[in-house]
């Protein structure tokens, strides 16, 4: 359970830390199996990097001096990587490993996981849908002399329209102290609710320096085994280069509120993560809902699924009571008391039963007003801003962080 300082914590700086999150075993196991997983797909991921730092172009070359065979692959793309200024490649990333790996899926549909990123993003409360769905997982490796990554946040490079988006980081060793050379995230605190810029400023990505915008960020204590991060998808963040003789792999997991759609057609995000979101983006047409079976629900999820639910609570009847500010669930013995006369006698008759009853809401005096963007004409620029999304990793506004900083997605 998430305690109420963290939640305050989120709400106003958009990112917080939860020690001790997973057992310390648990992570020994799951980074034993992920280097088992990145071994076998390095090559997946060094074609991605090409990709992104060298162009479709490079990359067809690659692809075609490698063939088929992916050790040639590997060493060709390795190859013109190693042809960029130094610290040019921040980390190298596998995406979505769930859907291969039975552990990462347990993990991502887990309490600790999926329960806490719930209630980070109040689902099921304020009127929000009552579940969860999983956006993708992610393995980060940083190795030594891998460079920064610049200022980002994660929905820039996502094909989402919502705000109810957050990101665990969770480190599979242990990491130092920044002080120390270690490369645990640095968050821009506050900068998930500056709506401000980019309506007044436009293009973030000519905003110029935003330094003075946010307080300085914090510089992190060590990360134990176990220890994890969460930020908010608008939430800008880095971290530093690698500059020790270890590699450094961190595993993340986004999640979304169910009801999220599909960016309108005309926006797209930074196509960074394409390999991501590219195999369920055709199928859900612009503006429609983002529900697909590789979006899945993971909280809650019934127990006949096989997922991780709460128990709910019952009567001394056996029959389930509905949680405040919830439907009960279909098929209950429940009904909804009658509006008119007869209410004391329907209540007599539900309790002989054993039925629960809901008393309706009252009827709202008058709808609520709508929420209208104004005219081009009527205010400065198009008065609902630019597409803030279409901010790149390697573009940012430059914040000036402590020490130069990764913003890898969600590394």
């Amino acid at each position: 359970m998430v305690a109420l300082d963290q939640l305050l914590a989120f709400e106003r700086a958009g990112y917080v830390r939860t020690p001790r999150l997973l057992n310390r075993n648990d992570v020994h196991d799951l980074a034993s199996s992920l280097r088992g997983l990145y071994h076998d797909h390095e090559v997946r991921a060094a074609e991605q990097k090409t990709r992104v730092l060298c162009g479709e172009e490079v990359l067809a070359e690659a692809q075609m001096r490698g063939g088929s065979s992916p050790t040639a692959l590997l060493r060709e793309y390795r190859r013109r990587l190693g042809a960029l200024p130094d610290g040019s490649v921040p980390f190298f990333q596998l995406f979505n490993l769930w859907r291969e790996s039975d552990a990462v899926a347990r993990l991502v549909r887990s309490p600790e996981l999926a329960g806490t990123a719930a209630e980070l993003l109040g689902v099921g409360s304020a009127g929000r849908p009552p579940r969860l769905r999983l956006y993708q997982d992610s393995l980060f490796v940083k190795r030594p002399g891998d460079g920064q990554t610049n200022w980002h946040s994660d929905l820039a490079m996502a094909p989402l329209d919502t705000n109810l988006f957050v990101t665990v980081w969770l480190p599979l060793q242990h990491v130092p102290a920044h002080a120390h050379g270690g490369t645990s995230l640095l968050y821009a605190p506050g900068s998930h609710r500056d709506v401000a810029l980019p309506f007044w400023r436009g293009d973030p990505r000519s905003a110029g320096d935003v330094s003075r915008r946010y307080a300085p960020p914090l510089q992190e204590d060590a990360f134990e085994i176990g220890d994890a991060t969460w930020h908010h998808g608008w939430t800008l963040h880095c971290a530093p280069p690698n500059e020790l003789a270890g590699e450094r792999m961190a595993f993340t997991a986004s999640y979304f509120v169910d009801g999220a759609t599909r960016l309108p057609a005309g926006s797209r995000p930074d196509d960074e993560d394409g390999e991501s979101w590219g195999a369920w983006v055709a199928d859900v047409q612009p503006g429609r809902p983002a529900q697909h079976h590789l979006l899945p629900v993971v909280w809650p999820v019934d127990r006949a699924n096989g997922g991780p639910r709460g128990r709910r609570r019952r009567s001394a009847r056996g029959n389930a009571i509905p949680q405040a500010g919830r439907p009960p669930p279909l098929g209950s013995k429940t009904r909804v008391a009658p509006a008119a006369r007869g209410n004391a006698e329907a209540e007599r008759i539900a309790q002989r039963l054993g039925l629960t009853t809901i008393k309706p809401p009252p009827p709202l005096a008058s709808p609520p007003p709508k929420l209208e963007a104004k005219r081009e004409s009527e205010g400065r620029g198009s008065g609902v801003g630019p597409d803030v999304r279409r901010v790149p990793k390697q573009g940012l506004p430059r914040h000036k962080p402590v020490r130069s900083g990764e913003g890898g997605g969600r590394a």
